[in-house]
């Protein structure tokens, strides 16, 4: 064992041998050895108090959560506004009765946000979580929550606590982690302790969970997560009977949000069993550059919403299969649904197979428009590549059309009934029914509408489109465009810039204006809410991707 003189001996040699410039790098080193001993120390404390709370959560109790990355927004919005629309500050009051903006502004700044628990108990438990490295400040923060002269309740050992207000707040919170949490019940937050101490695995270990992640981006603002399989209902509920079968091939939902300047761009991943996807039949699913030529065909001006794709008839085809897959009577029954309503709207002599598929097997594109008075315009254009045929097929829809259409102008009729009480009954209406023909610059428009009634159906063929609406004015605007492209969806600005921020390989396309779609929205009770919240935001933009293994959305969030 070396003696400390011998030390001693040998610095003294070095002094007396050692140059200055030896004694130079050796004093660089000593400071380099200090800086990296600090540095990896800071490291270590990072690590440690910026882990996502999915390390903390459990994997197989976990129904859902959304985490915030921090509370810094894109300069023109405000941290109000993206709370409300997150839901956060609504939730947050109902549920804890917590003021989100009090708790911005007394508790240290950093990650977020809530998590649904399956704690065993009747009920789902909610819980808020906060980073708050500091416990000794979010703790004297937390005591001044109390009624005056009430003393906060423990519940389990001194080294893992949970605190109650045995008169006031009706919430319960604990520390874990770098992490304030806040429930209503202690077995919720005993639920986030034990995967702290590894007594239960944590959502972020968890391979199918992991697996999703690896293909959203690795850096985002927010993330969210929804095990569709941990979703449960009351008995008989009805949402739970349409969720209980797609249980057996929808496993998770994964969410990603990453700030920009002008916007937020995000991705989700929908987790779906290999053996029910159609596409994956042996092989690798293949995206294509989606077809967007259609865009030159719509008018901007009164544009609320765009879903545009190269081959409707395909995705509709591989829907039937996939549901197939899953159980053989489901696709049979959804077909069998739609010819139901195909029937019901155009007669039995329209064949799904013949005369409709047929049609939709090139590029389309549905839009929304809004008109005069915030009336609702529905346009579909189908590119064709035979105008005979097309417009034989439409002239058959519009036979049957015409002679199911007077279902939807019911009249009251009054009738005697054999005991001599009178009654009254709806019945058809055919003389409601107007039709119309005319010819705009060279195009035959047919119109088959309803006096005093949204419905209605005008329908051109062109040399490259079939084009249905339920306003003549609508057509009359595509044949324009076909002339003169001006002010179309693809010079749109908004439009253009929304898809700059997205891969150019996608099987779908969907493209909403929000100046127009927004009075659209508030004019529906249950959607108006949405409406004020979309307010400061220009567009939404997204396209979808399919893999052997789910279904990817990309899209971006444009504000004004």
């Amino acid at each position: 064992m070396s003696h400390p003189w011998h030390l001693k001996i040998l610095l003294q040699k070095f002094r007396k041998t050692s140059t200055l410039f030896d004694r130079f790098l050796f004093a660089i080193l000593g400071v380099g050895l200090v800086l990296l001993a600090l540095f990896l120390a800071t490291l270590f404390w990072f690590s440690l108090t910026n882990r996502s709370v999915t390390t903390l959560l459990p994997a197989e109790k976990t129904i859902a959560t959304l985490e915030l990355e921090d509370l810094t927004l894109p300069p023109r919005l405000s941290q109000e506004t993206v709370l409300d629309l997150l839901g956060l500050t609504a939730v947050v009051k109902g549920s804890f009765g917590l003021d989100m903006a009090t708790l911005q502004s007394k508790l240290p700044q950093g990650r977020m946000g809530l998590a649904l628990l399956d704690d065993g108990t009747p009920e789902n438990k909610l819980v808020l979580f906060l980073r708050s490295p500091t416990h000794g400040k979010a703790l004297a923060f937390m005591k001044t929550l109390a009624l005056p002269d009430e003393t906060l309740t423990i519940f389990g050992d001194k080294k893992h606590p949970i605190y109650s207000y045995p008169k006031g707040q009706a919430f319960v919170f604990g520390f874990v982690g770098p992490y304030l949490f806040v429930a209503k019940q202690p077995e919720t937050i005993q639920l986030i302790q034990q995967v702290d101490q590894q007594k239960l695995p944590s959502l972020d270990s968890d391979l199918q969970f992991q697996k999703s992640l690896a293909n959203l981006p690795r850096k985002a603002w927010a993330r969210g997560y929804l095990n569709l399989q941990a979703l449960s209902f009351g008995a008989g509920s009805q949402l739970g009977q349409t969720v209980a079968p797609l249980k057996s091939i929808l496993n998770h939902l994964t969410l990603t949000v990453r700030k920009e300047y002008n916007g937020f761009h995000f991705n989700t991943l929908l987790s779906v069993q290999p053996d029910a996807l159609a596409l994956s039949k042996g092989e690798t699913a293949k995206s294509t550059p989606a077809l967007r030529g259609l865009a030159d065909s719509l008018g901007s001006k009164n544009l609320a919403a765009y879903l545009g794709g190269s081959n409707l008839s395909a995705e509709w085809q591989n829907t039937l299969e996939t549901l197939s897959q899953l159980n053989p009577s489901y696709g049979i029954i959804l077909e069998g649904i739609l010819r139901a309503q195909v029937s019901k709207v155009f007669g039995d002599d329209i064949s799904l197979g013949d005369d409709l598929y047929p049609l939709f097997e090139g590029e389309y594109a549905v839009a929304l428009e809004r008109l005069e008075g915030d009336a609702l315009g529905v346009k579909l254009l189908l590119k064709h590549s035979d105008r005979t045929f097309a417009e034989i097929k439409l002239k058959k829809m519009l036979a049957g059309f015409r002679m199911l259409a007077a279902q939807f102008s019911p009249r009251v009729k009054s009738v005697t009934l054999p005991d001599g009480t009178e009654s009254k009954e709806l019945v058809a209406d055919a003389t409601r029914l107007t039709e119309s023909d005319e010819t705009y610059k060279g195009t035959e428009i047919h119109c088959l509408e309803i006096t005093d009634s949204p419905y209605g159906l005008c329908t051109a063929v062109t040399d490259q489109l079939v084009i249905l609406s339920n306003h003549p004015e609508s057509i009359r605007e595509t044949i324009d465009l076909g002339e003169s492209p001006k002010f179309v969806l693809s010079q749109s600005q908004a439009y253009r810039q929304s898809l700059s921020n997205l891969s150019a390989v996608n099987d779908e396309v969907t493209f909403v204006d929000l100046a127009n779609a927004t009075p659209l929205l508030k004019a529906i009770p249950a959607a108006a809410i949405l409406g004020n919240l979309l307010d400061p935001f220009e567009a939404v933009t997204w396209v979808k991707h399919v893999f052997t293994d789910g279904v990817s959305t990309e899209g971006y969030l444009l504000l004004k």
